[in-house]
């Protein structure tokens, strides 16, 4: 457990997540570029000529014939985790999300990407008395990364189908020490479970788009994760020795269990997601997002692991200026803002750990060309002090670029 009613002592290393040790931990299950990011997170209704965007593939689709897309970025997070009695800091920096796609035929578009799905990420303690004080230390790391592979299809005028298949692997990783810090005699234990998945899921998507005057388009888009049964393996080490803990070198003495590649069956839960956007031409935009997950499904041989079905609802938009080449750098840029509140997929003693955040950003276009530079601002909150539980207030900071280039026209010399 890492939420001690005991003489529990919260520990914080780094940019840890508590609520990691659940299911298969932290999951980036609507985790979109950081223009999107900027406004709130919708996706589920967006698309454009140079924007990929894989939260639903149907998006693909209006990717431009005539362009190849590239779409890198990274992140920055910082955090501050409140109990009721103690405050702990950390902070982050990783790869985020890389992209790319282009067009097959005028009907068919495709697109590669890589990105995180889960990270497994925390470490707590507990002390206890009970004829001699012991210890136990909780630590947890790994996770899950995606590879997927996009195709968005215009099957009539406005309406485009999509399906993406995501290929999933990784390795989880949980260990529990069990020591008696006073007692240099007596036997210490370590528990080490280390799950290992390898598996694909499916997720399809639709979208419609219709134009009115004076510029206007009214966009709806449809998103379903379709569930899934997974087989992963799971290898387990018990063993004794003394120290071992506090940075001690640890002396093994004997080993209790030791089994490798065990059979874990997974039960990966469906997911539905809708979105509508109106904007007008390329001066602004303004959508609305409604996701839901049924983790309540979610079982690893039979166990649900304090999981409850999600929901997030996003709201955002973007303006820009103008586009006229005579205007100031300034107004050709496009201004972000968004916002989002998420039941989370956790479930602790009963109370729900929800999140929000507010979001804000900006485009800047590199002259003479079609390239974007991409950032994201986030302010949120997730969790509560309620009930010996933890309260994370964090500052994330996400920069992108997309890269647009011109590989399928025809060169003319005379």
């Amino acid at each position: 457990m890492i939420f001690m009613t005991t003489s529990g002592v919260f520990a914080q290393n780094d940019i840890s997540s508590p609520y990691s040790r659940f299911g298969l931990g932290s999951m980036n299950t609507n985790k979109s570029n950081a223009a999107l990011q900027a406004m709130g997170g919708i996706a589920n209704a967006m698309s454009g000529k140079h924007m990929l965007n894989n939260s639903n593939p149907a998006a693909y689709a209006d990717v431009d014939s005539l362009t190849f897309l590239l779409d890198a970025g990274f992140y920055m997070r910082y955090s501050t985790f409140r109990t009721a009695d103690q405050i702990e800091k950390g902070s982050d920096a990783s790869f985020d999300y890389f992209d790319i796609g282009f067009g097959i035929t005028k009907w068919w578009k495709t697109g590669l990407g890589l990105t995180p799905l889960s990270s497994r990420d925390y470490v707590s303690n507990a002390t206890f008395d009970w004829m001699h004080q012991y210890k136990i230390d909780y630590e947890g790391y790994g996770g899950l990364n995606k590879i997927y592979w996009a195709n968005g299809f215009k099957i009539y005028k406005g309406l485009s189908l999509g399906v993406r298949m995501d290929y999933l692997w990784g390795n989880i990783i949980d260990q529990t020490t069990l020591y008696f810090p006073s007692e240099p005699y007596f036997l210490n234990e370590r528990r080490t479970d280390k799950l290992m998945v390898s598996e694909a899921t499916f997720t399809l998507g639709l979208m419609y788009k219709h134009d009115f005057k004076n510029d206007y388009q009214l966009s709806i888009g449809l998103t379903y994760g379709i569930p899934a049964r997974w087989k992963g393996h799971r290898d387990m080490f018990i063993r004794t020795m003394y120290k071992g803990y506090a940075l001690n070198t640890e002396t093994p003495v004997d080993t209790i269990v030791y089994t490798t590649m065990q059979r874990v069956n997974i039960d990966y839960p469906q997911s539905i997601g809708t979105g509508i956007t109106l904007k007008k031409g390329d001066s602004w935009l303004i959508g609305v997002d409604f996701n839901w997950g049924n983790w309540e499904a979610f079982r690893m041989n039979g166990v649900s692991d304090s999981l409850q079905n999600s929901w997030n609802v996003a709201i955002g938009g973007c303006y820009t200026p103008s586009n006229n080449t005579l205007s100031s750098y300034f107004r050709k840029m496009t201004y972000r803002a968004g916002f989002h509140y998420d039941q989370t997929i956790f479930n602790i003693y009963g109370q729900s750990i929800n999140k929000y955040g507010v979001t804000f950003g900006f485009g800047m276009p590199i002259l003479r060309s079609m390239t974007m530079l991409n950032f994201a601002f986030e302010f949120g909150r997730m969790g509560t002090t309620k009930g010996n539980l933890i309260e994370d207030n964090y500052f994330n900071i996400s920069f992108g670029v997309s890269i647009h280039d011109r590989w399928f026209v025809k060169r003319r010399y005379k």
